[in-house]
């Protein structure tokens, strides 16, 4: 009995040694997640050093590529802007350049009927009702040149849709007007005589406006003495025409005279530019207010019969 118990006992003891206790389990099993997580842990760090690393080559790629196209953007978009601020700034001046031509041209517009008695009757009180700035000096002559107003007055369109040069109206300026002693259109005068005109094609006067034309004009006229040539000189240049539809602006090329026989008639060939300004985009204007001329005309001819048949 006593052997019985002394057995069972000692059977006892080696399963207790042989069963571990729970807690050393429990410790077993929370290394074991321990190093599994460790491992884990490294993995998943080795994974986003990876990442990283490819980023920062992604990165430096970008920034290899893209940065120097940004750089060249930068200097086009600047080297534009510098070009449309220098575009606005030319834009403006020629904006101011045009208002002070206007304002110019305002002032000879507005003082038209002052130039023309100035001019044409060689009246000096008119010609000082011009504005002073719009004068200018003559040493030579002791008087007051009115080039620029007068040309710009002179200047009309010698354009015409079925040939080269209105030539109608080159004839009817040299014939009613200049070689008249006095170019009133009232006057019929004729004190010369015109025995030949050549006028030739119109040319471009620069190669940067295509609307400014120059037309070259050869006149054969007789002059009987050299005040008669000086004279229709003088109604080219420095005279007005009153209706702003006959006006053509001149300028004297050469003249063969001889100056010995100037008591003498003589015929006498005159090289002449016919200047004149033509823009199609004006044309319907240019049109419209020649109807309307034409129109106030044809009624003030019509009042005029009217009174003389009653």
């Amino acid at each position: 009995m006593e052997n019985n118990e002394i057995m069972q006992r000692l059977l006892q003891d080696d399963n207790h040694s042989a069963t571990p206790p729970k807690s050393s389990l429990a410790n077993s099993k929370i290394k074991n997640e321990d190093e599994n997580s460790i491992s884990r842990i490294r993995v998943v760090t080795a994974k986003y050093r990876v990442y990283i690393v490819l980023l920062l080559i992604f990165i430096c790629i970008f920034i290899f590529n893209a940065i120097p196209n940004m750089k060249d953007r930068y200097n086009s978009t600047k080297s534009s802007s510098q070009q449309l601020n220098s575009e606005l700034s030319s834009i403006q001046n020629e904006i101011k350049i045009a208002e002070d031509d206007m304002i110019f041209l305002s002032e000879i517009l507005d003082n038209e009927q002052s130039l023309k008695t100035c001019l044409n009757e060689e009246n000096k009180e008119a010609c000082l009702e011009m504005p002073e700035s719009r004068m200018t000096w003559d040493e030579e002559d002791k008087q007051y040149d009115f080039t620029i107003p007068l040309s710009y007055l002179q200047l009309h369109s010698l354009y015409n849709k079925k040939m080269p040069v209105d030539e109608k109206k080159v004839l009817k300026n040299l014939n009613e007007y200049l070689i008249k002693q006095n170019i009133d259109w009232t006057s019929r005068a004729r004190v010369w005589d015109i025995l030949k005109i050549s006028i030739w094609d119109p040319e471009s006067v620069t190669n940067w406006d295509q609307h400014f034309f120059k037309v070259p004009m050869d006149v054969t006229i007789q002059f009987t003495t050299i005040w008669d040539l000086t004279g229709f000189l003088y109604n080219v240049e420095k005279k007005l025409i009153d209706n702003w539809e006959d006006r053509i602006l001149y300028k004297i090329q050469s003249i063969s005279y001889d100056v010995v026989s100037r008591d003498e008639p003589q015929t006498t060939d005159i090289s002449m530019l016919a200047y004149y300004y033509h823009d199609e985009r004006f044309e319907n204007i240019d049109e419209q207010m020649t109807t309307e001329e034409d129109n106030e005309t044809q009624e003030i001819e019509d009042t005029q019969l009217t009174w003389e048949n009653s």
